[in-house]
Protein backbone atom coordinates (compact mmCIF):
# COMPACT_ATOMS: atom_id res chain seq x y z
CA UNK A 1 0.00 0.00 0.00
CA UNK A 2 3.06 2.19 -0.43
CA UNK A 3 1.34 3.78 -3.13
CA UNK A 4 -1.15 6.03 -0.95
CA UNK A 5 1.62 8.40 -0.50
CA UNK A 6 0.87 11.47 -2.81
CA UNK A 7 -2.41 11.70 -4.67
CA UNK A 8 -2.06 15.01 -6.87
CA UNK A 9 -3.84 14.76 -10.48
CA UNK A 10 -7.33 13.13 -11.64
CA UNK A 11 -4.96 10.41 -13.21
CA UNK A 12 -3.53 9.43 -10.33
CA UNK A 13 -6.74 9.56 -8.05
CA UNK A 14 -8.21 6.72 -10.72
CA UNK A 15 -5.30 4.34 -10.74
CA UNK A 16 -5.09 4.80 -7.10
CA UNK A 17 -8.82 3.59 -6.86
CA UNK A 18 -8.18 0.86 -9.21
CA UNK A 19 -5.75 -0.29 -6.95
CA UNK A 20 -7.71 -0.29 -3.66
CA UNK A 21 -10.25 -2.09 -5.43
CA UNK A 22 -7.58 -4.67 -6.20
CA UNK A 23 -7.13 -5.12 -2.59
CA UNK A 24 -8.79 -8.36 -1.38
CA UNK A 25 -11.18 -8.39 1.55
CA UNK A 26 -10.74 -8.46 5.60
CA UNK A 27 -9.43 -6.21 8.10
CA UNK A 28 -5.66 -4.59 7.98
CA UNK A 29 -4.19 -7.72 8.81
CA UNK A 30 -0.79 -6.25 7.96
CA UNK A 31 0.93 -3.23 9.68
CA UNK A 32 1.96 -1.86 6.42
CA UNK A 33 -1.83 -1.17 5.30
CA UNK A 34 -2.49 0.26 8.64
CA UNK A 35 0.25 1.98 8.39
CA UNK A 36 -0.66 3.79 5.17
CA UNK A 37 -4.04 4.29 6.70
CA UNK A 38 -2.86 5.89 9.33
CA UNK A 39 -0.19 8.70 7.78
CA UNK A 40 -2.82 9.02 5.14
CA UNK A 41 -5.18 10.16 7.87
CA UNK A 42 -2.83 12.03 9.61
CA UNK A 43 -1.26 14.23 7.16
CA UNK A 44 -4.99 14.85 5.18
CA UNK A 45 -5.47 16.74 9.25
CA UNK A 46 -2.21 18.43 9.08
CA UNK A 47 -2.34 20.11 6.46
CA UNK A 48 -5.59 20.90 6.65
CA UNK A 49 -4.77 22.99 10.18
CA UNK A 50 -5.36 20.82 12.91
CA UNK A 51 -3.69 20.79 15.83
CA UNK A 52 -0.86 18.43 16.84
CA UNK A 53 -2.61 16.80 19.68
CA UNK A 54 -5.54 16.09 17.64
CA UNK A 55 -3.74 14.09 14.64
CA UNK A 56 -1.71 12.40 17.46
CA UNK A 57 -5.07 11.39 18.81
CA UNK A 58 -6.43 10.30 15.54
CA UNK A 59 -3.32 8.21 14.21
CA UNK A 60 -3.23 6.31 17.91
CA UNK A 61 -7.38 5.98 17.71
CA UNK A 62 -7.20 4.43 14.12
CA UNK A 63 -4.58 2.30 14.91
CA UNK A 64 -6.05 0.78 18.17
CA UNK A 65 -9.14 -0.01 15.99
CA UNK A 66 -7.77 -2.66 14.86
CA UNK A 67 -5.86 -3.76 18.02
CA UNK A 68 -2.23 -2.60 16.85
CA UNK A 69 -0.32 -0.73 19.64
CA UNK A 70 0.42 2.75 18.29
CA UNK A 71 3.13 5.41 18.77
CA UNK A 72 2.68 8.69 17.16
CA UNK A 73 4.88 11.62 16.88
CA UNK A 74 3.52 15.08 15.23
CA UNK A 75 5.21 18.19 13.86
CA UNK A 76 3.90 20.67 11.84
CA UNK A 77 6.48 19.77 9.01
CA UNK A 78 6.35 15.82 10.09
CA UNK A 79 4.68 12.60 10.83
CA UNK A 80 6.36 9.49 12.38
CA UNK A 81 4.09 6.57 13.42
CA UNK A 82 5.60 3.31 15.26
CA UNK A 83 2.95 0.11 14.73
CA UNK A 84 4.10 -3.20 16.91
CA UNK A 85 3.22 -6.11 15.31
CA UNK A 86 1.82 -9.68 16.93
CA UNK A 87 5.94 -10.86 17.67
CA UNK A 88 6.52 -7.62 19.26
CA UNK A 89 8.57 -6.03 16.41
CA UNK A 90 8.18 -2.64 15.41
CA UNK A 91 7.71 -0.59 11.69
CA UNK A 92 8.13 2.60 11.56
CA UNK A 93 6.89 4.99 9.18
CA UNK A 94 7.01 8.74 8.24
CA UNK A 95 5.57 11.31 5.82
CA UNK A 96 7.06 14.64 5.17
CA UNK A 97 4.52 17.97 5.53
CA UNK A 98 4.99 20.58 2.85
CA UNK A 99 1.83 22.74 2.60
CA UNK A 100 -0.99 23.73 5.24
CA UNK A 101 -3.91 24.98 4.79
CA UNK A 102 -7.28 25.76 6.81
CA UNK A 103 -10.11 23.30 5.61
CA UNK A 104 -12.34 22.78 8.98
CA UNK A 105 -14.14 20.20 6.84
CA UNK A 106 -11.60 17.81 5.86
CA UNK A 107 -10.61 18.16 9.76
CA UNK A 108 -14.02 16.89 10.99
CA UNK A 109 -14.37 14.35 8.36
CA UNK A 110 -11.56 12.28 9.08
CA UNK A 111 -12.09 13.23 12.81
CA UNK A 112 -15.17 11.09 12.31
CA UNK A 113 -13.95 8.74 10.35
CA UNK A 114 -11.43 7.92 13.00
CA UNK A 115 -14.10 7.18 15.67
CA UNK A 116 -16.51 5.35 13.42
CA UNK A 117 -13.78 2.97 13.24
CA UNK A 118 -14.23 2.48 17.10
CA UNK A 119 -17.67 0.79 16.74
CA UNK A 120 -17.23 -1.21 12.99
CA UNK A 121 -13.91 -2.41 11.63
CA UNK A 122 -14.51 -1.93 7.34
CA UNK A 123 -11.76 -3.37 5.53
CA UNK A 124 -9.00 -1.67 4.69
CA UNK A 125 -9.95 -0.69 0.73
CA UNK A 126 -12.93 0.78 2.17
CA UNK A 127 -11.26 2.62 4.39
CA UNK A 128 -8.62 4.12 1.92
CA UNK A 129 -11.29 4.68 -0.17
CA UNK A 130 -13.34 7.01 2.22
CA UNK A 131 -9.60 8.92 3.18
CA UNK A 132 -9.14 9.39 -0.62
CA UNK A 133 -12.98 10.58 -0.83
CA UNK A 134 -12.09 13.44 1.72
CA UNK A 135 -8.83 14.16 0.20
CA UNK A 136 -10.53 15.25 -2.93
CA UNK A 137 -13.26 17.49 -1.45
CA UNK A 138 -13.83 20.71 -3.33
CA UNK A 139 -13.02 23.45 -1.35
CA UNK A 140 -15.72 26.65 -2.70
CA UNK A 141 -15.06 27.71 -5.91
CA UNK A 142 -12.97 30.87 -6.75
CA UNK A 143 -15.86 33.55 -6.90
CA UNK A 144 -17.01 32.54 -3.41
CA UNK A 145 -14.01 32.91 -1.87
CA UNK A 146 -12.96 36.11 -3.70
CA UNK A 147 -16.78 37.06 -2.67
CA UNK A 148 -16.05 36.28 1.25
CA UNK A 149 -12.88 38.04 1.11
CA UNK A 150 -14.73 40.99 -0.04
CA UNK A 151 -17.24 41.75 2.64
CA UNK A 152 -14.64 40.11 5.00
CA UNK A 153 -12.35 43.67 4.20
CA UNK A 154 -15.53 45.64 3.75
CA UNK A 155 -16.69 44.75 7.31
CA UNK A 156 -13.27 44.62 8.88
CA UNK A 157 -12.67 48.33 7.67
CA UNK A 158 -16.37 49.41 9.46
CA UNK A 159 -15.50 47.25 12.64
CA UNK A 160 -12.56 49.61 12.75
CA UNK A 161 -14.81 52.60 12.44
CA UNK A 162 -13.93 53.48 8.97
CA UNK A 163 -16.86 55.10 6.90
CA UNK A 164 -18.90 52.94 4.74
CA UNK A 165 -16.77 54.96 1.70
CA UNK A 166 -13.64 53.39 3.04
CA UNK A 167 -15.60 49.97 3.17
CA UNK A 168 -16.16 49.77 -0.44
CA UNK A 169 -13.03 50.89 -1.03
CA UNK A 170 -11.07 48.20 0.69
CA UNK A 171 -13.73 45.23 -0.25
CA UNK A 172 -11.89 46.24 -4.07
CA UNK A 173 -8.22 46.33 -2.43
CA UNK A 174 -8.85 43.25 -0.46
CA UNK A 175 -10.45 41.34 -3.93
CA UNK A 176 -7.46 42.46 -5.97
CA UNK A 177 -5.13 41.37 -2.75
CA UNK A 178 -6.79 38.23 -3.00
CA UNK A 179 -6.21 37.55 -6.66
CA UNK A 180 -2.75 38.45 -6.30
CA UNK A 181 -2.50 35.54 -3.95
CA UNK A 182 -4.17 32.91 -6.29
CA UNK A 183 -1.71 33.88 -8.93
CA UNK A 184 1.35 34.08 -6.34
CA UNK A 185 0.21 30.37 -5.24
CA UNK A 186 -0.36 28.66 -8.96
CA UNK A 187 2.64 30.16 -9.81
CA UNK A 188 4.47 27.80 -6.14
CA UNK A 189 5.59 30.66 -4.99
CA UNK A 190 6.10 30.01 -0.93
CA UNK A 191 3.89 31.52 1.40
CA UNK A 192 5.88 34.40 3.28
CA UNK A 193 6.15 35.95 -0.36
CA UNK A 194 2.89 35.86 -0.69
CA UNK A 195 2.02 37.91 2.47
CA UNK A 196 4.61 40.21 1.42
CA UNK A 197 3.43 40.76 -2.00
CA UNK A 198 -0.32 41.10 -0.66
CA UNK A 199 0.96 43.87 1.78
CA UNK A 200 2.75 45.99 -0.83
CA UNK A 201 -0.36 45.56 -3.20
CA UNK A 202 -2.77 46.67 -0.27
CA UNK A 203 -0.77 49.88 0.65
CA UNK A 204 0.03 51.13 -2.56
CA UNK A 205 -3.96 50.70 -3.89
CA UNK A 206 -5.16 52.28 0.11
CA UNK A 207 -2.80 55.23 -1.02
CA UNK A 208 -4.37 55.74 -4.31
CA UNK A 209 -7.63 55.57 -3.38
CA UNK A 210 -6.90 58.28 -1.13
CA UNK A 211 -5.07 60.08 -3.59
CA UNK A 212 -8.31 60.48 -5.55
CA UNK A 213 -10.15 61.14 -2.79
CA UNK A 214 -9.15 63.21 -0.17
CA UNK A 215 -12.09 61.93 1.67
CA UNK A 216 -11.49 58.43 2.69
CA UNK A 217 -8.92 56.94 5.12
CA UNK A 218 -5.99 55.29 3.68
CA UNK A 219 -5.52 53.23 6.63
CA UNK A 220 -8.91 52.26 7.69
CA UNK A 221 -8.54 50.99 4.45
CA UNK A 222 -5.32 49.12 4.77
CA UNK A 223 -6.15 47.54 8.28
CA UNK A 224 -9.78 46.09 6.42
CA UNK A 225 -7.95 44.72 3.11
CA UNK A 226 -4.60 42.96 5.52
CA UNK A 227 -6.68 41.74 8.05
CA UNK A 228 -8.28 38.51 6.79
CA UNK A 229 -4.33 37.56 6.15
CA UNK A 230 -3.48 37.41 9.89
CA UNK A 231 -2.29 34.25 10.86
CA UNK A 232 -5.46 33.66 13.52
CA UNK A 233 -5.86 30.24 13.07
CA UNK A 234 -1.59 29.53 13.71
CA UNK A 235 -1.73 31.77 16.61
CA UNK A 236 -4.48 29.68 18.36
CA UNK A 237 -3.24 26.57 17.58
CA UNK A 238 0.24 27.43 19.26
CA UNK A 239 -0.88 28.42 22.36
CA UNK A 240 -3.63 24.87 22.78
CA UNK A 241 -0.41 23.24 21.38
CA UNK A 242 1.73 24.53 24.14
CA UNK A 243 -1.21 24.15 26.81
CA UNK A 244 -1.49 20.12 25.85
CA UNK A 245 2.57 19.82 25.85
CA UNK A 246 3.38 19.49 22.45
CA UNK A 247 6.19 22.85 23.22
CA UNK A 248 7.87 22.10 19.67
CA UNK A 249 5.07 22.46 17.41
CA UNK A 250 3.71 25.42 19.38
CA UNK A 251 7.19 27.08 19.29
CA UNK A 252 7.25 26.26 15.48
CA UNK A 253 3.72 27.32 14.63
CA UNK A 254 3.91 31.38 16.97
CA UNK A 255 7.21 31.40 14.94
CA UNK A 256 5.80 30.97 11.67
CA UNK A 257 3.03 33.24 12.97
CA UNK A 258 4.93 36.10 13.89
CA UNK A 259 6.81 36.08 10.37
CA UNK A 260 3.84 35.90 8.46
CA UNK A 261 2.59 39.06 10.31
CA UNK A 262 6.20 40.83 9.82
CA UNK A 263 6.05 40.17 6.59
CA UNK A 264 2.97 41.50 5.22
CA UNK A 265 3.45 44.73 8.04
CA UNK A 266 6.84 44.99 5.91
CA UNK A 267 4.80 45.16 2.61
CA UNK A 268 2.73 47.79 4.11
CA UNK A 269 5.55 49.79 5.48
CA UNK A 270 6.97 49.89 1.87
CA UNK A 271 3.93 51.15 0.38
CA UNK A 272 3.36 53.55 2.74
CA UNK A 273 7.19 54.76 2.86
CA UNK A 274 6.72 55.54 -0.94
CA UNK A 275 3.15 57.42 -0.55
CA UNK A 276 3.38 58.83 2.82
CA UNK A 277 1.58 62.70 3.19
Amino acid sequence: MAFLGHVKSKQELYVLYEKVRSVPGGVCLQTTELMNIALKAGEIMLTSGAEIYRVEETIVRICNSYDFKCESFVLPTGIFISIENEDGSRNTGFRRIHNRKVDLNRIDSVNSLSRSLQAIQPVCKTVLMKLIEINEIRQYSFHARIAATALGSFSFTLLFQGSFYDGIAALFIGSVSYLSREILARMGSFHFLENFITGIIAGFLSIAAYRLYPSLNEYKIIIGSIMLYLPGVSITNSIKDALYGDLVASLTRLGEAVLLVTVLAAGVGIALSFGVR
